[in-house]
């Protein structure tokens, strides 16, 4: 089970910064998708289904992204769970095929997914609504995905272990 979340999170430059949890805004009623730190924004620059390898996300105006690629046209499975205790919402599919999945519990708290990825990119878009904070996990082939295959925002931030928990800024 790949529950359970890291603290940390590396930066661009590796140094580590804390995860800070917060309680849910008093504008929760009113905020479908407040504001989330500033280094998760803009999708990552390597996003590229030739050259990357691994799960790139992202959050911007339009809510979070998580797109998952690899080199070759050989088969490879990405799986992930995204939690929370907030609510998503407008979760939709990125380019899913045949034997891929996404799944939202019934009481939103909790998206997985699984991707039979071929070389090109699969993935997730999503709202938050009341979310003091979001847990990601993500594996690939069946393994724990390391920490330095996830990348986070315009400047490349990583966590630093999988799982791992982001907070709102």
């Amino acid at each position: 089970m790949l529950l359970g979340a890291g603290s940390l999170l590396a930066t661009p430059g590796g140094a580590s910064a804390a995860v800070a949890t917060r309680t849910r805004p008093a504008t929760c009623a009113t905020a479908p998708d407040d504001a989330w730190p500033a280094w998760t924004n803009g999708r990552p620059a390597n996003v590229d289904p030739k050259t990357a390898a691994g799960v790139y996300m992202w959050h911007d105006g339009t809510g979070w992204h998580i797109r998952v690629t690899h080199r070759t046209d050989a088969r490879r499975v990405f799986a992930g769970r995204v939690v929370t205790s907030g609510r998503f919402v407008g979760v939709s599919s990125v380019r899913l095929e045949g034997h891929d999945s996404r799944a939202v519990s019934p009481d939103h708290h909790t998206i997985t997914f699984r991707f039979e990825n071929h070389g090109a990119i699969d993935g997730l878009n999503f709202r938050t609504h009341c979310a003091p904070s979001i847990t990601f996990s993500f594996a690939s082939d069946g393994a724990v995905l390391p920490a330095s295959k996830v990348t986070i925002g315009h400047d490349g931030s990583f966590p630093a272990a999988d799982p791992f928990t982001i907070s709102r800024g």
